[in-house]
């Protein structure tokens, strides 16, 4: 990166000395064969300037590709950021529907004493008893209780005589259901009573030839108010036993009193259960895809890195359009290698993660520590959560995922395909606890054509290192040639560690890089130094977000020649 400028000065040196010895040459001696040409210069210390570098910054020290896991926002300020695609869970109950086949009913005939109420007309009181009855043990165990449900449950009902002169039914009379029905008819003859009796607005004839049908729909029922023993017993069980009481005053013409045999039915064609108000548990399969940590910068790929983040987030975007709340929990396991290297447990039996219900875009953040996290609707403490990215892995997977509907009454139209929609993105801002390390690595080179003509045993490369970045960094050097390959026969000692700083506060600290060798010939290979920085969080600047902008400079660079430099003039 910095070549250091030796050449003029060692250049004006020889040159210096050359001149010395030119006033004494004889001319009878071969000057390259017959006298040592080597000369050592300089003394003790010989110093050569050498040039600063430009900031490095954490952009340029990063150097991100496209598309990296790590990326500065728009203030500059870096994350580790990925994102987890979701798939479209559908959540739906079908519809219920009892076929009429599966009710039981029987027709009633019951004989009426008609008594003289005038001349010629004969009256008696009505009063009959229909039941229809279902035990069923069948149906979807995705409904759990039922408190009311909108049903379509079409019926009807008959009326006949056993007699040979028509019977009319006066004005007034009732048909009556059971109290938790609502009932509705299309019939002109009837009108409403309230949600569950049906009134003849009118006198109706009836005989047997013509028995008198009232067609009917029972549009809701209330489970939770019928008797014990009746109604969703438990899943799948359903148990109804309904009466239907017919009553009302009925004419017939005669002198003298008659016994007449009424007969009555109540049928019911089918029950649907459209809407049910309960607690339901449909079958919800929520799937995630991995998120692939990739393009990492270098810095992050070392095997020694060691991450403590801050405050790592995980963000659920949830978008639920039924009425169905869910609790929600899963294993987030990291991998490299193929290995699994962690698992963090999200929600879990005693706290699962709750998915609200009719919500769309709704941001649940899972994060280290306590309090709300900006942005999300709701904030949820996962205090190992850094377990995940201790160590960088090649992905993160989200497993053992398990959606359930909250066990709470809600009103559910059955049949209907509703929508659970769950993505998450993981954003780590680079900020560190004490306990993060994090590898560097560069070289200085390009040294070697200064260096090639002169022997060395000991060098010293002085400079000051003004950090702006919240990490401490220790730095490990080695010589090397111009192959990159180290020199193992000279030895690097770095004086002191660079201390950490800030953009509002840097810190400059003076280093000495002093390398040695008992091969003078040694530094003639010396093409540069190759060197590692590890750079650790502290307690005292833990927290601090990485920016782009943060930098290290290296200025006031000077190289110190110990004890004097051989230079052979050959």
């Amino acid at each position: 990166m910095n070549r250091l400028s030796t050449n003029k000065v060692l250049f004006g040196l020889w040159a210096l000395s050359l001149f010395g010895m030119v006033s004494c040459v004889d001319n009878d001696y071969d000057l390259s064969k017959d006298i040592d040409m080597s000369v050592t210069v300089g003394g003790n210390d010989l110093t050569i300037p050498a040039s600063d570098t430009k900031d490095i910054t954490l952009e340029k020290i990063f150097d991100l590709e496209e598309g990296s896991a790590v990326q500065a926002d728009s203030e500059g300020n870096y994350s580790l950021l990925q994102h987890g695609e979701g798939s479209d869970t559908k959540v739906s109950i079908e519809k219920v529907v009892i076929d009429g086949s599966e009710i039981s009913a029987e027709a009633q005939e019951k004989w009426i004493n008609f008594s003289v109420s005038a001349p010629d007309m004969l009256q008696a009181e009505i009063e009959t008893n229909n039941t229809v009855s279902l035990n069923k043990t069948d149906l979807t165990q995705e409904v759990v209780s039922l408190s009311s449900a909108k049903i379509n449950m079409p019926a009807w009902i008959s009326i006949g005589v056993i007699y040979d002169k028509p019977v009319v039914l006066k004005k007034g009379a009732t048909l009556t259901f059971p109290s938790y029905y609502t009932v509705s008819t299309d019939d002109s003859r009837c009108i409403l009573n309230g949600k569950s009796q049906i009134v003849f607005n009118q006198d109706v004839q009836f005989s047997k030839q013509n028995p008198l049908t009232i067609r009917l729909n029972i549009t809701e029922v209330r489970f939770a108010d019928m008797e014990k023993g009746e109604g969703l017993l438990a899943p799948g069980h359903l148990v109804i036993e309904d009466d239907v009481i017919i009553k009302g005053t009925a004419l017939i013409e005669g002198g003298e009193a008659v016994s007449v045999g009424i007969t009555t039915e109540y049928r019911v064609e089918r029950i649907e259960l459209l809407q049910v108000t309960g607690m339901v548990d449909p079958d919800i399969n929520v799937t995630i895809a991995p998120v692939k940590i990739e393009n990492l910068p270098d810095f992050l790929k070392d095997e020694t890195v060691r991450i403590d983040m801050t405050d790592p987030r995980i963000f659920l975007t949830v978008s639920n359009n039924s009425p169905v709340s869910v609790d929600f929990s899963a294993v987030l396991k990291s991998y490299k290698g193929g290995s699994n290297i962690a698992s963090v447990v999200i929600g879990g039996t005693s706290s699962p993660i709750k998915i609200p219900a009719g919500k769309e875009n709704y941001v649940i953040c899972l994060h280290r520590q306590q309090g709300n996290v900006n942005g999300a609707d709701e904030s949820i403490t996962v205090v190992n959560l850094n377990d995940l990215i201790q160590v960088i892995p090649d992905e993160i997977r989200m497993e053992s995922i398990e959606a359930r509907a909250v066990q709470e009454e809600i009103v559910l139209n059955l049949g209907e395909e509703y929508t659970v929609k769950t993505d998450y993105e993981i954003n780590a801002p680079l900020q560190f606890n004490e306990g993060t390390t994090i590898v560097y690595n560069d070289s200085f080179d390009g040294w070697q054509g200064d260096l090639k003509d002169i022997y060395i045993k000991e060098l010293v490369v002085s400079m000051d290192a003004t950090n702006t970045i919240p990490l401490e960094m220790q730095m490990a050097v080695d010589a090397v040639d111009t192959e990159g390959q180290v020199l193992d026969d000279v030895t690097a000692v770095v004086s002191e560690n660079i201390q950490a700083g800030t953009p509002e506060n840097p810190v400059v600290t003076s280093l000495n890089i002093t390398l040695k060798t008992s091969n003078p010939e040694a530094f003639q290979k010396l093409d540069g130094l190759k060197y590692s920085v590890s750079a650790h969080s502290s307690a005292q600047t833990a927290g601090q977000v990485l920016n782009k902008e943060q930098h290290l400079r290296l200025d006031k660079m000077v190289i110190k020649v110990k004890g004097g430099v051989t230079v052979d003039l050959n």
